[in-house]
């Protein structure tokens, strides 16, 4: 017979989502999934699984992981040094036309 299925909300501030999707199995299972949740109007990830819930040290380690990542991330193709995570990056914009 399978485990039950516990399904429980995690604050996503701080978490990045590559992150929590790639290491979720390593903490809750192998059977464990997680997907992009809104709780009560706060963002966050759904996990859904039959192992342990997250402790509060693996969510730490979930955010540390997912600085360095977004750090990376954001110096991908960047010859400086100077690390801006949230570094506006120019897309293509589409221009109004007057009626």
């Amino acid at each position: 017979m399978a485990a039950a299925q516990n399904s429980y909300f995690v604050p996503g501030f701080g978490i990045s989502r590559a992150v929590i999707q790639n290491e979720i199995r390593y903490h809750c299972g192998p059977d464990a999934i997680v997907r992009p949740y809104t709780h009560q109007g706060r963002d966050g990830f759904l996990v859904t699984t039959a192992g342990p819930p997250l402790t509060k040290a693996q969510i730490e380690d979930l955010k540390d992981a997912s600085r360095d990542y977004e750090e990376k991330q954001a110096m991908r193709g960047e010859g400086d040094n100077d690390i801006f995570v949230n570094k506006p990056i120019p897309v293509g914009q589409r221009l109004r036309r007057s009626a």
